[in-house]
């Protein structure tokens, strides 16, 4: 269990009807699980877990806990209360999560202090019976991640590390050089994921990997050995596929990648709209540039 490498942000399949589409997930999982990931995550935002019901998140998590027979489980639990994200997170626990991700609060953004959030995460893990990794998106919430926060609770001994999605390099190296090496301080961002590695970040948690799963992988095995100029062609590869879902697409845009990889990504629940033709098109080609990188010299 680590963020120490590549874990894809699961998309949330449904049916037709709008249902769960927990066979679709697990057709997923069986076909990303061929590759080097050192985790999964479900209901993050590319699984928009803010659109599901408590008893269909439960559902997502039983489903891929028993299908993963043992493969490191992650889930996002964070709610709007510290009450609430307590709760949820020690039922996911229950359910066989090996780790929760907890997003900041932010409704009542202006409240969110330094000092709120340093309580409320501290309440989480003092709670919770599986390590706590904080999450920060600020293109979601609107609330960028405090300086100094991450170093003032890496010495929990529950909580292990973050997910740090905004994109901004400087403020990712700002934090690694702030807490221990054992705080794992991963790049949701897969537009910058070759810098982020650079200035040390442990790994990335990539919504790009769900649909090009070997340059996601590729990209970070390359930078491990070393090997800076095939990391950087990666980089370059994933950049407009990355770049196009994170800027116009949203999650529809992932799903279609999706569904152009032969995986099952499928319609996005209201209000999200999905994707154009003309759009679906557009990825399709972006998702065979990337995995055209990928593929052996």
């Amino acid at each position: 269990m680590s963020f120490r490498g590549v874990v894809p942000p699961l998309v949330t399949p449904f049916r037709p009807d709008g249902a769960l589409d927990v066979a679709g997930l697990e057709e997923n999982l069986e076909r990303l699980s061929s590759h080097a990931f050192s985790g999964f995550l479900v209901l993050g935002s590319s699984g928009e877990a803010q659109s599901l019901d408590e008893d269909e998140k439960l559902a997502l998590i039983t489903a891929a806990r028993r299908r993963l027979d043992g493969r490191p489980l992650f889930a996002g639990t964070g709610l709007e209360s510290t009450r609430a994200t307590v709760a949820f997170t020690k039922k996911a626990a229950e359910r066989g999560i090996d780790a929760a991700l907890v997003l900041t609060p932010h409704y009542y953004r202006a409240s969110m202090t330094d000092e709120a959030l340093r309580r409320h995460f501290e309440a989480v893990a003092d709670a919770s019976p599986v390590p706590v990794y904080l999450y920060s998106v600020p293109a979601f919430t609107g609330l960028p991640w405090p300086p100094g926060l991450a170093e003032a609770l890496a010495p929990h001994p529950r909580i292990a590390g973050m997910k740090e999605s905004s994109g901004d390099v400087a403020l990712l190296g700002r934090i690694v050089a702030g807490v221990p090496a054992s705080f794992e301080a991963a790049c949701g961002n897969a537009r910058v994921y070759y810098p982020a590695l650079c200035v040390g970040a442990s790994g990335g948690v990539l919504s790009v990997a769900n649909c090009a799963p070997a340059a996601s992988v590729a990209l970070h095995a390359a930078f491990m050995a070393g090997d800076h100029a095939r990391a950087r062609l990666l980089q370059a590869a994933l950049l407009p596929l990355a770049t196009a879902i994170g800027t116009r697409f949203g999650v529809a845009g992932i799903k279609a990648a999706m569904d152009a990889a032969g995986l099952h990504g499928g319609a996005v629940r209201a209000p999200l709209l999905p994707v154009s033709a003309e759009g679906r098109e557009e990825l399709r080609r972006l998702v065979d540039a990337a995995q055209a990188a990928a593929a052996p010299a």
